[in-house]
């Protein structure tokens, strides 16, 4: 199981450094909870969800990040088809090392017909973007 979650989240990573925000938009269920802080937001349509995604871009493109590394710190088990994981976002300006990093838990639910589980709620426990969280209240309802 380890794999497929590392295989998800290296996609979301490449898809969202490449630009591939309509793809990236796919790897979650709607309407999709985020919470960051004492804030919650909801995304009903994943072109809500993409307009958070774009700002996101923006302010990784701004900091001059040039690659990003999940890395899974804690896994529940699959429970009911859901599951709780835990993921290190480390945002690279050079080979350096990381420079900036979230904290993020993710609920997952597994599909028997999906190649990889679907994004279902996240939650950021730390975010190296706070000016993009901030914004999150911004962005329009569907």
């Amino acid at each position: 199981m380890q794999y497929i979650y590392q295989d998800l989240f290296d996609t979301v990573a490449h898809k969202l450094l490449t630009r591939q925000l309509d793809a990236l938009t796919e790897h979650f269920v709607y309407p999709m909870p985020l919470y960051h802080g004492d804030n919650l937001q909801v995304f009903g349509a994943p072109c809500t969800f993409k307009e958070v995604l774009a700002i996101y871009r923006e302010a990784i493109e701004t900091a001059s990040v040039t690659h990003i590394n999940p890395r899974i710190v804690a896994q529940g088990v699959v429970i009911n088809k859901r599951s709780s994981i835990w993921v290190e976002w480390d945002h690279f300006h050079s080979a350096d090392g990381p420079t900036l990093t979230s904290q993020v838990r993710y609920v997952l639910v597994h599909s028997d017909m999906a190649a990889l589980p679907k994004i279902e709620m996240i939650e950021y426990m730390f975010t190296a973007f706070p000016e993009v969280t901030e914004t999150f209240a911004s962005v329009k309802r569907a």
